[in-house]
């Protein structure tokens, strides 16, 4: 399993993946996340987003037959592995607990998907868990669509549980976007189901979060600059500060620097 520095990344799942109702690409939850790794990395990072809006796990889906085509299952070599990724993340699992697939087909589904692109990448792959939304309302609202409205709040955690322990079972890291957005409404969009601005920044930051905790590789530039700068307390911090706190803290500052020559 890879652990970086990440060169190339590649995004997969359904709209959640392709960044849908960002305002601007930069907000992106992907875009959030490439351009923190990029910022604190020194090598440079291609990303390959291959969300499909609409997309599902797999034919046997019960929302395949309105969906986009191909499926996940059906496209993740090419869209995938031939792009010869070394970072990969996965956001599959909201259309397919939407629409009432089983919990044991889709695990069994990703599964394939996830052991595959390791055993022929050797990538890092992160799992984004399904995610807070409203039901009953926009996107939710099972008046207007049926098909997109068959999962309950139960359904969904289970789905989260089971996602988390794919990950575990692959040595995958797991972003807990449930967690992250913390059952707040506000971070959705006003269709009830996908993430607004907010929500999609707070996404890619917990992303990063999870990888940059595992992978010291995501320090190394860090540590780099640290060196070559000779970044200390003498002379860092003190943005927006005023003449009081900077004459309070040169007062202050023998007592914690006597000791740093010896």
């Amino acid at each position: 399993m890879n652990h970086g520095p990440f060169r190339r990344m590649v995004v997969l799942g359904d709209s959640i993946s392709y960044g849908m109702c960002a305002s601007e690409p930069a907000n992106e939850w992907n875009q959030v996340a490439a351009n923190l790794l990029r910022k604190f990395q020194d090598e440079r990072l291609t990303v390959f987003n291959r969300g499909l809006p609409a997309g599902v796990i797999s034919p046997r889906c019960p929302g395949y037959d309105e969906s986009a085509k191909p499926s996940l299952l059906e496209r993740y070599r090419q869209h995938c592995i031939d792009l010869k990724p070394d970072l990969v993340l996965i956001a599959e699992g909201v259309n397919d607990m939407r629409s009432g697939m089983p919990l044991g087909e889709y695990i069994e589904d990703l599964e394939s998907i996830v052991s595959d692109i390791q055993e022929q990448t050797g990538a890092l792959i992160v799992l984004l868990g399904v995610y807070h939304q409203t039901y009953g309302v926009g996107a939710n609202d099972p008046e207007v669509y049926p098909t997109w409205t068959r999962w309950s709040y139960e359904i969904s955690r289970a789905y989260n549980v089971a996602i988390r322990k794919v990950a575990e079972k692959y040595r995958a890291i797991f972003a807990d976007a449930e967690q992250i957005m913390g059952g707040a409404d506000w971070l959705l969009h006003v269709d009830a189901c996908h993430l607004n601005d907010l929500g999609h920044v707070l996404i890619g930051q917990g992303i990063f979060q999870a990888i940059a905790t595992r992978c010291k590789s995501v320090a190394d530039k860090t540590f780099r600059v640290i060196q070559e700068k000779d970044v200390s307390i003498l002379n860092t911090g003190g943005a927006d500060t005023d003449d009081d706190i900077q004459q309070l803290w040169a007062t202050a500052l023998s007592r914690f620097t006597e000791h740093l020559d010896e």
